[in-house]
């Protein structure tokens, strides 16, 4: 979890001070030497997850780092997939692809 909470801080523009913060201390260094203490990792995370940042971009990158379940793209299933593709050639060339290679395949 610190790691994960140090990685947020830092996207969103705050550096972990690891040489000055304790467990129930944290120091966080922004730009400008702007300092942000915190009393613990919960606090922190507590205010990476309320805090509106200015600019979207910033938001998105720390979000990705503490909810990455949010942002897994959904692959269709491979059935879904082959449908399209086949639906996409017939679009294309007017004839059935499966019709058609059935027609290559000898019988026995």
């Amino acid at each position: 979890m610190k790691s994960k909470i140090i990685a947020a801080m830092d996207a969103a523009g705050y550096s972990f001070d690891e040489l000055e913060s304790t467990d129930d201390n944290l120091r966080f260094l922004g730009e400008g030497g702007t300092l942000m203490q915190m009393s613990g990792w919960k606090d922190a995370k507590e205010w990476l997850e309320g805090v509106v940042f200015d600019d979207p971009d910033v938001s998105d990158r720390v979000e990705k780092i503490l909810h990455p379940e949010h942002f897994k793209e959904k692959r269709p299933s491979i059935l879904k997939r082959l449908s399209e593709k086949k639906a996409e050639v017939r679009e294309r060339t007017g004839k059935d692809p499966v019709k058609e290679k059935a027609k290559d395949v000898p019988h026995l």
